[in-house]
C-alpha cells in the first residue's frame, strides 16, 4: 500500500508541477489580467510560478527515487520513504488546516476551500500511512 500512494503521489506532484511550468510559460500574462491591478507584473507571477512548479517537480521525483530504491531492497528508501510520509503529512495536514481557516473568513470561497480541506485530509492520512508502513519495515528488519 505505501508503494502504491507513494507512486500516486509521484503522479500528482510531477503533473501539478508540469502544469504550473507550462502555466508559466503560457498563461503568466492571463492571470495577470484576470487579477485586480497588481504591484506585479506577468514576469513575477511567471516567475512564481516556474519556481513552484519546479519544487514540485523535484517532489515527484524524490517520491519516485525513493519508489526505485523500494523496489531494489535499499534500507536507505525504507527511512527515506517514512521521512517523507511523516513530513508530506504534516504539510498536507497544515495545508488543511489552513484552508478551514480561510474558509471561515471566505464565505463566497467557502466551497472551494472546504473541498481543499478535504483533500489535505486525505493526503496526510494517505502519507501518515507511507510513514507508519515503512517506519515498521524498517523496525522488522525489512527495508520493504
Amino acid at each position: 500500500m505505501a508503494r502504491t500512494i507513494l507512486l500516486v503521489g509521484a503522479g500528482i506532484w510531477l503533473t501539478a508541477g508540469g502544469v504550473g511550468i507550462a502555466t508559466a510559460t503560457l498563461g503568466a500574462g492571463e492571470i495577470v489580467s484576470r487579477l485586480p491591478t497588481l504591484a506585479i507584473d506577468a514576469d513575477a507571477v511567471g516567475g512564481a510560478l516556474t519556481a513552484t512548479g519546479t519544487a514540485m517537480v523535484a517532489i515527484g521525483l524524490v517520491h519516485l527515487a525513493i519508489l526505485v530504491g523500494l523496489r531494489r531492497g535499499r534500507r536507505w528508501a525504507a527511512s527515506g520513504g517514512a521521512l517523507l510520509g511523516a513530513v508530506m503529512a504534516l504539510a498536507s495536514l497544515a495545508l488543511a488546516a489552513t484552508a478551514l481557516a480561510s474558509a471561515s473568513r471566505e464565505s463566497v470561497l467557502a466551497a472551494v476551500l472546504f473541498a481543499a480541506a478535504a483533500v489535505g485530509t486525505l493526503a496526510a492520512v494517505g502519507y501518515a500511512v507511507v510513514a507508519v508502513r515503512l517506519a515498521r519495515a524498517l523496525a522488522s528488519g525489512s527495508p520493504t
